[in-house]
């Protein structure tokens, strides 16, 4: 009783067309449909990486209050400009020259001041001790060495005014050139003691 597999091979072959046209669409309405859910499975799938790049986004961002997208994709906006900001303010290299800039940043109470010098010992004691004296205090320090020369700039608060940036221009600048008043004091008291 035993059934030759190979005799029914015209039936296995028409098995195989018949289970190869159940999955033909057989009408135009059915093909659309078929296209429709392709397309939708697809958007989903979209919708889905679109979704989880937001929630990315939501745990990243540090000051994000709001957590609909048009509120993320604006703190992002934010965020990525202030970035971009602070990258243009890194120091770059130091410049041959000596040189000294100040501004006020968004903050009227907080000055930048960036400058280059040639490197020595106890540059950045004096820097500190003259801002000391002018009320003022670094919050952010950036600073590169390269061949002698120093780079730095000094984000820093205290500083009033137009005045206030004037006054701190005119002590910084004896610092850089080497006269700050503790190095006056310092050679006025060796010269006293012999």
């Amino acid at each position: 009783m035993g059934r030759n597999f190979f005799t029914g091979a015209t039936t296995s072959s028409k098995l195989f067309s018949r289970s190869f046209l159940a999955v033909k669409p057989k009408s135009k309405t059915e093909s659309k449909e078929v296209a429709a859910k392709k397309h939708s499975d697809a958007e989903r799938r979209r919708r889905s990486r679109i979704n989880s790049q937001f929630a990315t986004l939501r745990t990243i961002l540090p000051n994000l209050v709001k957590h609909d997208k048009a509120s993320v994709l604006g703190e992002t906006i934010r965020h990525f400009n202030e970035l971009k900001k602070m990258v243009k303010d890194i120091p770059t290299t130091p410049a041959l020259e000596d040189n000294l800039r100040l501004g006020h940043c968004n903050n009227k109470d907080m000055a930048r001041v960036v400058f280059s010098c040639s490197d020595r010992e106890g540059l950045m004691t004096e820097v500190a001790e003259s801002m000391k004296a002018m009320n003022a205090k670094a919050v952010r320090v950036e600073i590169m060495t390269v061949g002698g020369r120093t780079k730095c700039a000094l984000f820093v608060q205290g500083v009033n005014g137009n005045e206030g940036l004037i006054r701190l221009k005119k002590s910084l600048k004896h610092v850089l050139n080497g006269k700050s008043s503790s190095s006056s004091s310092e050679a006025k008291n060796n010269n006293n003691g012999g």
